[in-house]
């Protein structure tokens, strides 16, 4: 059950990452050419792209979660037992489902707050409490993957990431 939802979410990751790259790239490229080709520019393309970023950087939490990619000290293990680096590896999924749950709380409460106020922001005029809704669902996206992380640990095995094959022709 919670591997079949890790897929669909991974499927939800990579085409919202993809279309917002995608989409600020092609925002970016249209600005350029409404500046210097039509002498006009587009009054919202910054906050557009900014937010586009934000966001994506967000999405991709979860996912560097899965591909073991965030940063941490691996050299400890090598000098550990084998036991003791399990134990290790299982308190550093605690603190990140520990730092997960905090960015869902305090996300949800920003968000919420930030609503409750009517915040627009300055150029497209969208409140600004459904841009900060990206933290908490991040912390959500988390969650999931460290549970599957910790799944794997608790039953005895390691958790393997998912290599990531990319081809150059």
């Amino acid at each position: 059950m919670i591997n079949r939802l890790n897929r669909i979410v991974d499927l939800i990751e990579n085409v919202l990452v993809t279309t917002l790259i995608l989409s600020a790239t092609l925002v970016a490229i249209i600005q350029v050419i409404a500046r210097y080709v039509f002498n006009n520019s587009l009054y919202w393309s910054e906050e557009f792209i900014l937010y586009a970023l934000i966001t994506m950087s967000f999405l991709t939490m979860g996912m560097g979660v899965r591909y073991a990619s965030h940063i941490s000290v691996e050299a400890v293990y090598a000098f550990a037992s084998p036991r003791m680096a399990r134990v290790l590896q299982i308190g550093a999924a605690c603190l990140g489902l520990g730092f997960a749950c905090v960015l869902i709380w305090y996300g949800t409460r920003l968000a919420l707050n930030t609503n409750k106020m009517g915040q627009l922001s300055p150029a497209m005029r969208i409140p600004v409490g459904y841009i900060y809704t990206v933290i908490p669902v991040s912390g959500g996206l988390m969650v999931l993957r460290y549970l599957l992380i910790l799944k794997d640990l608790f039953a005895g095995r390691e958790y393997i990431p998912p290599q990531v094959d990319i081809k150059m022709n």
